[in-house]
């Protein structure tokens, strides 16, 4: 089962609010980003001049330069196990610390493949993890197309995070409105029409090469003066992916650049609650099964984890701001295993409580306890079934409508009665 586009983005997010907490007691935490088609053998190479380079001029710096250089060393040893660098790239993140408060330090390393190309190669070394060009990328991931339009003119730009760029600016030749009387006043407004008609077909066809095929727009927000933009919205021009994500028609006094900030100003609420039109369409499905007497919908955690269960899952739904994890304490006697889903707050007395009680088949009282979102238990339950998984992250009202069914639901393929 292929990880879906939303879970990829949690938990990378999840990665970052994990990473930027942490603090080391001098330059010691490595941030490397690595450009895909970067020869691996090469990384290696500056990395072993990089870990001969380190001083040690005191004892503090020389246990500063200890931990640096075991870091080094690890991301050597990793990087030497991989065949190629993936084609976004490779972000690696080393650093000695606890894992949970409770825990001592040790060594740990994270790699991730970010969602678009690293463009350059970067090795830091600091006291905090450098997230910025991760954390950028994130940000861009709402890619928001615009057209502002009349029947003499269309402008065409790209929001992409806080950057708005505008693309191209086309005119139709069509001459204002005039009067003429009798028949030749018909003729005139059939002309016109077909003219019109032209220059809107015009518009998709630079919609969609600008907005789909250069770069692949998110959503869509259409503006200008008068009814000519509701007439393109509404007749058959647009590609359907963009009419799926047409985000807002707004009013402008003009169809040119200086239109463009007018659309951003009058959308600004809409695009702050923009949700992802994959989103919007799968929580629309999952509450048109709901409001069905016998629909194939179902919600509320234990409910959804029964029908993975029972491989009756098509889809299911969580809310990026679940607090709900699994333990599972594992008797280190016989192994026999016993887990329980509570919220994370509830962690230290759930596994005091977990730990204090006999193995129920050996009788054992050692155990090894692991932690798992509950992201990860729904994925590894998905998997068995070919089901997937998706994450609504975004501050909108479809996902205050999944958070209201109480974060959790499932499209179901049938059910098992």
């Amino acid at each position: 089962m292929a990880t879906s586009k939303s879970v990829k983005q949690h938990k990378l997010r999840k990665l970052i609010a994990f990473l930027s907490e942490k603090e080391g007691k001098g330059m010691e935490f490595i941030s490397l980003y690595i450009p895909p088609n970067t020869p691996i053998a090469a990384v290696v190479d500056t990395l072993k001049a990089e870990s001969d380079s380190v001083g040690t001029k005191s004892e503090g710096a020389r246990n500063i330069g200890n931990r640096l250089q075991d870091a080094l060393k690890k991301i050597i040893q990793q990087l030497k196990q991989q065949k190629e660098i993936p084609e976004n790239g490779l972000a690696v993140f080393a650093g000695t610390f606890a894992m949970n408060d409770s825990e001592n330090e040790v060594l740990n390393i994270e790699e991730l493949i970010p969602p678009e190309p690293i463009p350059t190669y970067e090795y830091i070394v600091d006291d905090h993890f450098r997230l910025e060009p991760i954390r950028e990328m994130l940000r861009n991931q709402k890619i928001v197309g615009l057209i502002a339009m009349d029947s003499k003119e269309a402008t065409f730009a790209i929001l992409n995070g806080e950057r708005l760029e505008c693309l191209e600016n086309i005119t139709s030749g069509i001459p204002g409105k005039t009067v003429k009387g009798g028949q030749s006043q018909r003729r005139y407004e059939r002309e016109r029409e077909m003219e019109v008609a032209y220059f809107f077909h015009r518009i998709a066809e630079h919609a969609a090469k600008e907005f789909l095929e250069k770069q692949k727009v998110t959503a869509l927000i259409i503006g200008g003066p008068g009814q000519t933009k509701e007439d393109f919205s509404k007749g058959n021009y647009l590609n359907y992916e963009l009419k799926n994500a047409l985000l807002n028609i707004v009013d402008t006094q003009s169809a040119d650049k200086e239109a463009l900030k007018e659309m951003l100003d009058k959308s600004s609420e809409t695009l702050k609650n923009m949700c992802a039109p994959e989103e919007k369409m799968i929580v629309q499905r999952l509450l048109t099964e709901i409001g069905k007497q016998d629909g194939l919908a179902t919600y509320g955690l234990d409910s959804v984890l029964t029908a993975l269960k029972k491989g009756e899952v098509e889809v299911a739904l969580v809310t990026d701001n679940s607090e709900m994890i699994e333990i599972v304490a594992m008797c280190k006697g016989c192994g026999l295993s016993r887990g329980t889903i509570i919220n994370k707050n509830a962690k230290v007395q759930a596994v005091q409580e977990m730990v204090s009680r006999l193995c129920g088949k050996c009788g054992g009282r050692e155990y090894e306890v692991e932690t798992k979102d509950i992201l990860d238990v729904l994925e590894d339950l998905a998997s068995q079934t070919g089901a997937s998984v998706e994450v609504v992250s975004t501050e909108s009202e479809e996902k205050s409508k999944l958070a209201a069914l109480g974060g959790f639901a499932a499209i179901l393929r049938y059910r098992l009665y």
